[in-house]
């Protein structure tokens, strides 16, 4: 009798076992960096609108690369990808020793390293079926999945502390370190190569032949035909819309909260580790088993609208809390310490996430054929990055004209009116404005009084 695949069986694995610790290193650096550059671009240059520019400097590799990277992986050996990106990535970290105080270095640099985890990820990720047999495949991906979210909070989480007690130095050293040990430990991986399907085979003429003005009409053949497989399947757009959304709010608030934190409530932007980014990562974890759990029987557009509207009153009570503070303290009443507010806060936020993203998420897996679910994440990521550009400098560039209150106030008003109109869009449009089709989506009681 074949024995059942466990953890065990695939940890023990020497291939995944090696893979997986790859990963480890790296997304811990990873993610300590961005963290610690977001602070430390504020610090330096004591401006919302250069936050934001290293935003768009950690976005804009997934606009420029998102559509290629999957099938530039495919035509490649992911084990010299792997090698380069881990050699080149510890360089980088390494050089930010010397560059930290030149803003324009810190933000090519920073290109830099979003471009390589662009093919770090798709590299990663595929090849993992190569490593482990069939039967453990699950037990690989939710590793990974569990390992890939953990990183991210613990990279978040402990570079803010690490700051405050090491320095900035500390992390591009560690960081640098970190890296190395995954080169030295990649050389030891398989050759991992596949047969190139009909994708990469046009990509491999146009790369082989350097007509690279192609790419650009490679890129638009790709977006065009991921517009036809949604065209008109209402629930799929509004899911790319929502979390396209849900994308841009989250970029301007890695712009803005160091300086909210440091100027409107006096507290250290690296103790956000302690107050927004730990709080919110248990909330998404705890929102994420809940959901598991108990959302099955929910109304989906019903429980993603009421989260869209809490997040919203959320952000903007986060806004006015600068305006009311100062009434507040005439009256004698106890107050819970403002970084008790601010924690609660984050984990709730980290509910909401929850509860907004997987319903989405899900709606589209749902909705897309499954030979061609890969192109349309892969598009929405692109939309989802390059959507959010846009946004994210002019709330940097508002943020550092009017301060960041009035920007937390108008995101979170604007929150407000989008969940408000998931959940009674006859608020907004009579029923002779909107076409059947839309309004049975929407919910037909909403104009038929039931």
């Amino acid at each position: 009798m074949e024995e059942k695949p466990s953890m065990t069986s695939v940890i023990t694995n020497p291939g995944f076992l090696n893979l997986w610790v790859n990963q480890i290193l790296v997304q811990l650096s990873f993610n300590a960096l961005n963290f610690a550059l977001i602070i430390w671009v504020f610090k330096l240059t004591d401006s919302n609108i250069a936050v934001a520019m290293l935003m768009v400097a950690i976005s804009l590799p997934a606009v420029l690369w998102g559509l290629f990277a999957g099938v530039i992986v495919d035509i490649i050996d992911r084990k010299k990808i792997i090698m380069v990106i881990d050699f080149a990535l510890s360089l980088l970290f390494f050089s930010l020793i010397f560059l930290k105080g030149n803003l324009l270095a810190l933000l090519g640099i920073t290109f830099l390293i979003n471009t390589a985890a662009q093919l770090y990820s798709p590299a990663e990720a595929s090849a993992i079926p190569v490593i482990v047999k069939r039967k453990q495949l699950l037990s690989a991906n939710s590793v990974f999945s569990a390992t890939l979210y953990s990183c991210f909070l613990l990279g978040f989480g402990l570079a803010g502390p690490l700051i405050s007690h090491l320095g900035i130095n500390f992390i591009f050293v560690l960081g640098g370190v970190l890296l190395g040990i995954a080169f030295l430990l990649s050389l030891s991986f398989p050759s991992i190569k596949t047969v190139a399907g009909k994708e990469e085979e046009k990509l491999i003429k146009v790369l082989s032949g350097k007509h690279y003005v192609k790419l650009w009409s490679f890129g638009i053949s790709e977006i065009k035909e991921t517009i036809r497989l949604i065209r008109g399947k209402l629930p799929v757009l509004t899911s790319i819309a929502i979390l396209a959304g849900v994308q841009m709010i989250i970029g301007t608030m890695a712009v803005l909260s160091p300086g909210f934190l440091e100027k409107s409530l006096q507290i250290k932007a690296t103790d956000a580790s302690y107050v927004l980014i730990i709080p919110l990562g248990l909330g998404i974890v705890i929102g994420g088993l809940l959901l598991g759990k108990f959302g099955q029987g929910l109304i989906r557009r019903r429980l993603v609208s009421r989260s869209i509207l809490l997040g919203g009153l959320l952000l903007f009570s986060v806004g006015i809390a600068p305006l009311i503070s100062p009434a507040i303290r005439y009256f004698h009443a106890p107050r819970p310490p403002l970084s008790k507010v601010l924690v609660a806060g984050s984990f709730l936020i980290g509910i909401i996430l929850v509860s907004v993203l997987i319903p989405s998420q899900t709606v589209l897996q749902e909705n897309t054929p499954e030979e061609d679910r890969g192109k349309v994440f892969a598009v929405l990521g692109v939309a989802m990055a390059g959507l959010s550009l846009g946004p994210v400098l002019l709330s940097g560039l508002l943020a550092d004209l009017f301060g960041t209150t009035p920007i937390f106030i108008g995101l979170g008003s604007t929150v407000i009116l989008a969940g408000l109109f998931g959940l009674k869009p006859s608020l907004f449009f009579k029923k002779e404005h909107l076409s059947y089709r839309v309004r049975e989506f929407l919910g037909l009681g909403h104009w038929e009084g039931k």
